[in-house]
């Protein structure tokens, strides 16, 4: 399975790679180096962070975050209606970006079971 992962915390990555050995990972820390793999690829899961660059509780409408990156997926890609878990611990901005994602399930990091995810998403292909 190819899955894109936005995510800026290398320990949180060290999980996501533990959790989804055998799977195509995607990785990006910006929404810049996001937006060029959601454009250049198709994906069968999506794990979108709402703060990056080490910030928390970020305003959703600050250039470097995953409701960007979402906004630009819902309109733009290949990949709006791809499977999508929101894990960020901040709340309003999961809640952003279900606005423009909908079909996307939030479950903050330290609540999600990453392995059991990606087989949700296998079983439902």
């Amino acid at each position: 399975m190819k899955i894109f992962i936005l995510e800026d915390n290398k320990h949180r990555m060290v999980k996501f790679r533990r959790e989804l050995i055998g799977h195509n990972i995607d990785h990006a820390e910006t929404v810049e180096e996001g937006t060029s793999l959601v454009v250049n690829n198709k994906y069968d899961l999506l794990f979108l962070d709402h703060d990056l660059g080490g910030e928390e509780f970020v305003d959703s409408f600050a250039n470097n975050t995953g409701y960007k990156l979402a906004e630009f997926i819902a309109s733009f890609t290949k990949n709006k209606e791809t499977p999508c878990v929101i894990h960020s611990c901040n709340p309003a901005g999961a809640d952003n970006i279900l606005r423009v994602l909908p079909h996307a399930i939030k479950l903050p990091f330290i609540s999600l079971d990453i392995a059991s995810a990606a087989k949700w998403v296998e079983k439902c292909r």
